[in-house]
């Protein structure tokens, strides 16, 4: 075998070595590198995803927090159903106050809901106008929850200056379990 070959040979020997390491070793560990990519892709996108979600959770609890607030507010403006003759007192009293001559008050049944039950009251009465916007501020600002549910103004008729007053209103309070 002459030296020219020898070198051939040994070329294609190295050139042979080379395209079996390329096509046994690089390309496997190339194919994997893509893979390995790919496979960090989806992750980053599952962590922006559960980013996004843990963001949301979050928000609910602070919201959940924040409305549970406002239930032990509204719940500590209920009162108890033993405490609805307290109530009628300081609603007759506001209307003493403002000169309001008070001719019924009439209570029916107790609506009940899940959580509270309401107590609906009747109450007539007669006196100025400007009386009763004064007494229906001064409900307003019971500690207490009140709604008026209808409301009925009439002229006196033995006097104009006096106003003839239906009021339908609910007291709130707390269930009895």
């Amino acid at each position: 075998m002459n030296a020219s070959t020898r070198i051939i040979m040994t070329v294609l020997g190295v050139g042979a070595a080379g395209a079996a390491a390329v096509f046994l070793l690089v390309m496997p560990m190339q194919r994997q590198i893509e893979a390995d990519g790919a496979a960090i892709e989806q992750r980053r996108t599952e962590l922006v995803t559960l980013d996004l979600v843990t963001r949301r959770i979050t928000d609910v609890q602070d919201e959940i927090r924040r409305l549970e607030t406002a239930l032990a507010s509204f719940e500590g403006r209920v009162p108890q159903q033993r405490e609805i003759d307290v109530i009628l007192r300081e609603v007759w009293r506001i209307a003493e106050a403002r000169s309001m001559l008070t001719r019924s008050v009439r209570t029916t049944s107790p609506e009940t809901m899940p959580r509270y039950s309401s107590l609906p009251i009747m109450i007539s009465q007669e006196g100025t106008f400007e009386g009763f916007y004064q007494f229906l501020l001064d409900l307003e600002r019971l500690p207490r929850l009140t709604k008026v549910r209808q409301l009925q103004i009439a002229k006196s008729p033995a006097d104009e200056r006096l106003v003839h007053v239906d009021l339908l209103m609910d007291i709130f309070f707390e269930k009895q379990e």
